[in-house]
């Protein structure tokens, strides 16, 4: 495990993230989120079949972990790095692999 020093008089280190790039993150975060959202509203409310496992999650659990799951996952992360999600918020992590 790599430990990293923390001074708070010290710089914040670059990001290596252009204008273009947050641009870019930020409309995948826009889409990440609607695709979870409609994901749980579908689930709760169009989807046929009352006696079956509910399946879904919530809105205000995917919008509070949206950002930085769209930040890690498009930006961040190395292929053999893992994450773990909340089950509430599981609908982001399914969006995001839907748009790879």
């Amino acid at each position: 495990m790599q430990v990293i020093s923390f001074d708070p008089d010290d710089e914040p280190p670059p990001t290596g993230n252009t204008p273009n790039q947050l641009h870019f993150l930020k409309i995948l975060e826009k889409k990440v989120l609607w695709l979870s959202t409609w994901m749980i509203h579908h689930a709760n409310h169009i989807r046929e079949g009352d006696g079956e496992l509910k399946v879904g999650g919530h809105q205000a659990s995917c919008a509070s972990m949206v950002t930085i799951m769209t930040a890690l996952y498009f930006a961040v992360l190395k292929p053999e790095d893992r994450v773990a999600v909340k089950p509430h918020g599981s609908p982001v992590f399914h969006a995001i692999q839907y748009l790879f």
